[in-house]
């Protein structure tokens, strides 16, 4: 079993951070991992020519580099930081310019998925931001997951936060964002487990 994780993140601090977490604890249960970051890889806007319904892409650059480590993988987790309430530009593109793989016959269906988040402030558009994750994740026939633990110690989704009571802090230093991601951990290999047949 193999998770992907996206760090969509430009930097490698607090979402690559909670990223290595969700991994780390995925390695102890058995599962081969892998974080990609997206800012090493090229992929430049979708310029709506539509050749995507086709199952291609007009463009020639990364995506299918990306493309093609996300099939392989049982699980995939995107981890973004908050821009203005949603994800970064370099999501974004991913987002638009992997349509090849929905009309191109749901290359990514059947994998677990699950967003990350960090936000720089508690209010600071997280959630909206997991929303347009597991939008497109529907959208590209993934199975989406959440934790089911302790609602106080954890959250639904990871999402860690910068702000804190007395200041700026790491998301290292946020316990629930840590026991969310060591959670959610958890819940990627039994769920992928349980739904492997699905991807054969």
């Amino acid at each position: 079993m193999k998770i992907l994780a996206i760090n969509g993140s430009p930097n490698r601090r607090n979402t690559h951070a909670l990223l290595e977490i969700i991994l780390s604890e995925a390695e102890k249960m058995g599962a081969e991992t892998e974080i990609l970051n997206l800012r090493d890889y090229s992929i430049k806007e979708c310029i709506g020519c539509d050749k995507c319904l086709k199952g291609e892409c007009s463009q020639k650059d990364d995506i299918n580099k990306v493309l093609e480590k996300m099939k392989e993988a049982d699980a995939i987790v995107i981890g973004v930081p908050t821009y203005f309430g949603n994800v970064p530009g370099i999501v974004k593109n991913l987002i638009d310019r992997s349509r090849m793989a929905r009309m191109g016959g749901f290359w990514l269906k059947n994998r677990v998925f699950a967003p990350v988040v960090t936000s720089g402030l508690r209010n600071g558009g997280a959630e909206y931001a997991i929303m347009s994750l597991l939008v497109y994740a529907l959208g590209q026939g993934m199975i989406p997951v959440s934790i089911a633990e302790n609602p106080i110690t954890t959250g639904s989704f990871v999402i860690g936060t910068i702000q804190s009571d007395t200041g700026w802090r790491s998301v290292k230093k946020d316990e629930i964002s840590i026991n969310t991601a060591k959670a959610l951990a958890k819940r990627i290999v039994e769920i992928a487990r349980a739904t492997e047949g699905l991807r054969k």
